[in-house]
């Protein structure tokens, strides 16, 4: 679903013109699907990629365990200049574009962007902010998920929101499948979206505006908070052990712990 309003008006075709014929942007974004992203601008006569911002990390277990392509060599293989968080400080472009990126960008990263800075979010928006949201979704059984894009401010996934796709969680389904359908959708809802973004037709609803229509919370996870449902104490319902298990079911990486019950 589409969140933003799409009707164009003179003074977003106006804000949202292209400098130079093409879209001048940064992308930001390490795994596959940031990949996959880049291999689709690049076909794009839309855009222009002036670079991209990674890690310059070895590929962790679960990347290597699975292949996922590595966005150091592809970027070096088809032209396109790897970027630093501090070289973007001295960079202009019309908009930068965020895919599952790991690093926090600062108000000054993202005022070298003319028209901001598109996040796509893994998990559903407003009500699931933060990190580790696939498997927190599980955990606290939920019935679906999905995946978001907004624009960046200097909250946590608070600003406006773009577009946001869900799907259902099925009964079996592990965090590594929530995982590969919230990127799939997620990629799905840039090549759908970004003209739409850059020309001003999608412009973005404040989340608070969203809430109050439809009446839902938002929720910010962190990591830690959510690692702690990793360890499983006696006396856990079956359904419950299940959730948990799934929840944590990530090749690559620790399965979940089974540890006695906590006195408090």
């Amino acid at each position: 679903m589409w969140i933003a309003d799409k009707r164009l008006h003179a003074e977003d075709e106006e804000n949202g013109k292209r400098t130079g014929g093409k879209w001048k942007l940064v992308l930001f974004g390490s795994l596959g699907v940031a990949v996959d992203c880049l291999r689709w601008l690049l076909t794009e006569d839309s855009f222009e990629v002036l670079g991209v911002v990674c890690t310059r990390k070895p590929r962790s277990a679960w990347r290597l365990e699975l292949d996922d392509p590595d966005m150091q060599e592809a970027a070096i293989e088809w032209g396109i200049p790897l970027l630093t968080m501090d070289d973007v400080l001295s960079m202009e472009a019309d908009f930068g574009l965020s895919v599952r990126f790991h690093e926090i960008l600062r108000p000054q990263h993202l005022a070298r962007f003319r028209l901001g800075v598109v996040n796509l979010h893994g998990a559903p928006l407003p009500d699931m902010r933060g990190s580790m949201c696939d498997a927190a979704a599980i955990v606290e059984g939920r019935s679906e998920f999905g995946t978001s894009l907004h624009w960046m401010d200097k909250g946590v996934d608070t600003g406006p929101i773009l577009a946001v796709r869900r799907f259902p969680i099925a009964e079996e389904d592990t965090v590594f499948e929530l995982f590969q359908q919230s990127n799939e959708l997620g990629l799905e809802l840039i090549k759908e979206t970004l003209v739409y973004i850059a020309t001003g037709r999608l412009r973005g609803v404040p989340q608070q505006e969203y809430m109050d229509k439809l009446g839902i919370t938002a929720t910010t996870y962190y990591a830690d908070q959510v690692l702690k449902y990793k360890q499983l104490p006696a006396g856990l319902s079956k359904e419950e052990t299940s959730r948990r298990i799934r929840a944590f079911q990530f090749p690559g990486h620790e399965p979940v712990r089974i540890g006695r019950k906590s006195n408090g």
